[in-house]
């Protein structure tokens, strides 16, 4: 997807991964040799440069103050099996908002578009517009088959309009993404268990391990603490600080955090670090 007059193409990583040589094909036939501005494998992002100008573009004006919902209407454009003549369309609505998917081994995937929109490969670094025809998201990734192995339909998933603007911007600026990092591995609190050992939080962020010398063991935070909030935002999952960290937290900056331990809340300082790049 052309994202800028200039040039640049918004893709996956997973696209673009190990080539040697990258052919971009427009609509109208053309094609262009490609420059990997950057990629970062975290958002499953990449931006690359096609020679020339003034192309056609669909920019990053994104949602905009309207709240994306399930049910609305949505339109995947993509090269689906790449199929000749040309693009193809699909529609659809969206299923739910907040998902979160394994897109290769240990790395996850957070705050993600669901559709019932047909996603085939090919689809993949497409745009998911709304009936405006704005850019609501990047089409990523299908699932064919439930954890049990059933077959599944109708499941495809989009990264959100405001991550792929924020990443892509720092791809093209410093040619990766800095992560804002904690040094901590992470689980969710799950309610049920939380009762059996007695605990008198239900919802949370469970610290399972901290990296030696980090910015969460600097901090003092210990595995098995439980973070509660950080910076005043409530948290009950894992994504819900993973979508702190990639979208409202930078580098440096020191943060807040509420932890549950033993029998009571305390608050500790944080200063972020950036994450290690892969």
């Amino acid at each position: 997807m052309i994202f800028d007059p200039q040039g640049l193409v918004l893709t996956n990583n997973h696209v673009i991964s190990g080539s040697q040589n990258i052919t971009v094909s427009l609509d109208d036939g053309r094609q262009f040799q490609a420059e990997v501005m950057g990629a970062d494998i975290l958002s499953d992002l990449a931006v690359l440069r096609i020679p020339g100008e003034s192309y056609k573009a669909l920019p990053f004006d994104g949602k905009g103050d309207r709240k994306l919902r399930a049910g609305d209407w949505v339109i995947a454009i993509g090269n689906a099996l790449a199929l000749p003549g040309g693009p193809t369309v699909t529609v659809g609505v969206v299923s739910a908002l907040g998902r979160s998917i394994e897109s290769t081994p240990g790395v996850t995937l957070y705050d993600l578009i669901q559709t019932d929109t047909v996603i085939n490969p090919g689809n993949s670094g497409g745009p998911l517009i709304d009936l405006q025809g704005s850019l609501v998201g990047i089409n990523t990734a299908v699932q064919r088959l439930s954890a049990t192995g059933s077959v599944v339909e109708g499941i495809g998933f989009a990264i959100d309009v405001d991550t792929a603007s924020q990443v892509a911007q720092q791809l093209v600026e410093i040619g990766f993404v800095r992560w804002a990092w904690m040094g901590v591995i992470l689980a969710d609190l799950i309610p049920e268990i939380a009762a059996e050992v007695g605990l008198t939080i239900r919802d949370g962020v469970l610290i399972q391990d901290t990296i030696v010398g980090g910015p969460a063991d600097r901090a003092g935070i210990r595995p098995g603490d439980i973070i509660v909030s950080a910076d005043g935002h409530e948290l009950a999952t894992v994504s819900d600080l993973t979508r702190l960290l990639k979208q409202e937290f930078v580098v440096e900056q020191e943060v807040t955090i509420e932890i549950f331990r033993g029998e009571g809340n305390e608050v500790v300082n944080l200063v972020l670090g950036e994450r290690p790049r892969r």
